[in-house]
C-alpha cells in the first residue's frame, strides 16, 4: 500500500470553490501536458489511476477543464496579432457581440467595464488585413462609436495556468 504524501493546509480563501488539492494537482499535471495518461498522473500524485480518471472526467464533464491544442499564430504565418477595445452604444451591445463571435479573425471576445465595452483579440495575415478588419468589418458594425487597437509585436509569455497553480512555489 502506498503512503500518501502529506499536504500543507490550503491558504484560506485561495482554493476555488468545489476544487480540492487533488483536482488542482490533476489540473496542474494536465497543464504541463494535456496528453499525459491517467497512469502517469496517478504515479506523480501518488493516487490510484481510477481516482485520477474519475476526477478528470468530472472536471471535463462539468466544463471546469477543457483540453485543447493552442497554436502560435506567428508560426502559422499570421503576421499581425492585435487587441482591439471597442466602445458600443448600449442598445447595440448584444448584436455587436453576436456578430464579433462569428468573425474568423476574432479569437477572443469579452465584455468589460471601464473606458471600453468590449475587448477582442484578432489575428490577421498582414497589416492590410488588419486595416480591412478595422475599417470594413468592424467599421460596419452598428453602434460602434470608438475603437482603440494595440498591435502585439512579440509574445513574451503565454499561459493558461489556473490561479491554483499560480500560487504554488
Amino acid at each position: 500500500m502506498s503512503k500518501r504524501r502529506a499536504r500543507a493546509p490550503e491558504p484560506v480563501g485561495l482554493t476555488p470553490p468545489g476544487l480540492d488539492w487533488i483536482d488542482e494537482s490533476i489540473i496542474s499535471q494536465l497543464q504541463q501536458d494535456g496528453r499525459r495518461s491517467y497512469r502517469d498522473i496517478a504515479r506523480n500524485l501518488d493516487l490510484s489511476e481510477s481516482l485520477v480518471r474519475w476526477r478528470t472526467l468530472r472536471l471535463l464533464r462539468t466544463g471546469t477543464v477543457r483540453i485543447l491544442a493552442v497554436t502560435d499564430p506567428f508560426q502559422l504565418g499570421y503576421q499581425v496579432l492585435a487587441t482591439v477595445v471597442l466602445g458600443i452604444e448600449p442598445a447595440f451591445r448584444a448584436e455587436v457581440t453576436e456578430r464579433l463571435v462569428e468573425i474568423p479573425e476574432v479569437l477572443y471576445v469579452a465584455s468589460c467595464v471601464g473606458r471600453a465595452d468590449l475587448l477582442i483579440e484578432v489575428v490577421c495575415t498582414d497589416h492590410e488585413g488588419l486595416v480591412h478588419l478595422l475599417s470594413e468589418t468592424l467599421g460596419s458594425l452598428p453602434g460602434v462609436h470608438a475603437t482603440e487597437t494595440f498591435i502585439e509585436l512579440k509574445i513574451h509569455k503565454f499561459s493558461y495556468s489556473s490561479p491554483a497553480r499560480l500560487r504554488q512555489p
